[in-house]
């Protein structure tokens, strides 16, 4: 993927893609440090025209946008993956509207809205709802089954995805975070084992499919920290410190 002067991605490009591409995610696996951010920061910065970025959250797209504002450390992305999988933006913030469109046919958000149990559940704020993730906090974790059962019982394609215990989100069965990135490296034409990924929480978990090599950091939660295998790498370090040793560890910086 070719790059102007200032690093900002050119969307309309054919030519083959960087020799690397590398996601993470954001909250608690690049944020966190400020300090060892800025230190990965400038060691992606001489090599951005080998590896390819994106930022893969949680948070809807437009929320990783005020993130790049308010953390000037925060290396400048190529794409952004929100919300779960379910949105691809460009760094300038036009959408990827293929990927966006393909969950579309056979999603009624009104319709899972109505099969949440309301006395057990608090709908997160309406900044991290989109039309393809349904968000709430929990009362326990068999709120979440319940959920299950009832999208089967309707006929309803959709994963229900619960971290650290207490938030549950419902999307699109086929998006997802592991989904965003396969498409994203098919779309780059990055082979499979030139994929990195990093993370902290159980909703990154897919992120390491199809032998992409992971970086687990230190503060991880303890789904992330069982992960194992020969294209794992378990940082003895937190947030970006962590980020840092595991892609130097894959050989991506050195």
């Amino acid at each position: 993927m070719s790059r102007s002067n200032n690093s900002e991605p050119s969307h309309q490009s054919n030519e083959p893609v960087n020799e690397w591409l590398f996601v993470s995610d954001v909250d608690d696996t690049l944020l966190g440090d400020e300090e060892a951010l800025g230190e990965l920061k400038a060691a992606l910065l001489p090599e951005r025209r080998r590896i390819g970025l994106a930022l893969n959250s949680s948070r809807p797209c437009a929320s990783l946008h005020r993130s790049l504002r308010e953390h000037r450390s925060l290396p400048r992305p190529d794409f952004l993956i929100g919300a779960l999988g379910t949105e691809i933006e460009y760094a300038d913030g036009n959408p990827v509207e293929v990927y966006s469109r393909r969950s579309g046919d056979h999603w009624d958000r009104n319709l899972i809205e109505d099969l949440v149990p309301s006395g057990s559940t608090q709908a997160h704020a309406a900044e991290f709802q989109t039309a393809f993730k349904v968000s709430y906090d929990i009362s326990d974790t068999s709120v979440a089954d319940q959920v299950r059962d009832r999208l089967a019982d309707a006929g309803i394609a959709a994963t229900v995805i619960v971290t650290h215990g207490v938030a549950m989100d419902i999307i699109p069965a086929d998006a997802g975070k592991g989904a965003a990135i396969v498409f994203l490296r098919n779309l780059l034409r990055v082979e499979m084992g030139r994929v990195v990924v990093a993370g902290d929480s159980a909703n990154d978990i897919d992120m390491f499919a199809d032998e992409h090599r992971g970086i687990v950091v230190a503060n991880a939660d303890e789904e992330l920290k069982n992960l194992a295998g020969p294209h794992i790498y378990h940082a003895q370090r937190p947030y970006a410190a962590g980020v840092l040793d595991g892609l130097r560890h894959w050989n991506v910086l050195h």
